[in-house]
């Protein structure tokens, strides 16, 4: 019933913004494993280069970082040594960290704070809740990756993938393509290189 409700707001277009918070957790240690790990694996999203697991830019700010990270839902990001951000799903395994420890002023805004020298500002990212779909223009920005950042599976129609994809936690979009029934569920919103001339329709998670 869920689903088919669902389907009804996925005809009329109606969804809510993607991000409705973003609050501060801490400051964590890290290490040369690295204690959040999202991007590994991936090598591009769009024009923007990961440098595996984390984007390094000399104009970071917290809101860069947390709109990127948004682009692939996850649930927490961190910033370190002034440059750098990290997507995850988990943090802490590494341990917390004295709060002064994180020091480090953005180099794009001098006025936040993004971590230290092998230590990570964490936040989390709250998001509203993802139980219907909207149905987009297949964007043209793609995600590069050295792991699988898609799977397929048989379907008959469009339904057919949004069940699937909304059981997933994983799962940010999906294209269904009735000719070749056949469905592309997508770890990040936005289709990876190989999947960017597929021919099909296009949902957003919402």
């Amino acid at each position: 019933l869920a689903a088919a409700c669902c389907s009804l707001l996925l005809v009329i277009g109606v969804t809510a913004g993607r991000v409705i918070q973003v609050s501060y957790i801490g400051c964590f240690k890290d290490s040369s494993t690295r204690d959040m790990r999202g991007l590994s694996g991936i090598k591009s999203v769009g024009e923007i280069s990961v440098s595996e697991p984390r984007v390094i830019s000399g104009n970071m700010t917290q809101d860069f970082c947390s709109g990127f990270c948004a682009l692939g839902g996850f649930p927490y990001f961190g910033l370190q040594n002034a440059r750098a951000c990290f997507c995850s799903w988990d943090f802490g395994s590494i341990g917390p960290a004295n709060e002064s420890d994180c020091n480090m002023p953005c180099n794009g805004n001098s006025s936040q704070i993004c971590g230290g020298f092998w230590l990570n500002s964490v936040f989390a990212l709250k998001y509203p809740k993802r139980s219907c779909f909207k149905q987009s223009q297949m964007p043209s920005l793609n995600v590069s990756s050295t792991l699988p950042t898609s799977w397929s599976i048989a379907a008959q129609t469009a339904l057919d993938c949004l069940i699937p994809c909304e059981a997933s936690a994983e799962c940010q979009a999906v294209i269904s393509s009735g000719q070749q029934r056949l469905c592309h569920l997508l770890r990040f919103a936005y289709p990876p290189a190989s999947l960017s001339s597929t021919d099909g329709d296009f949902f957003l998670r919402g």
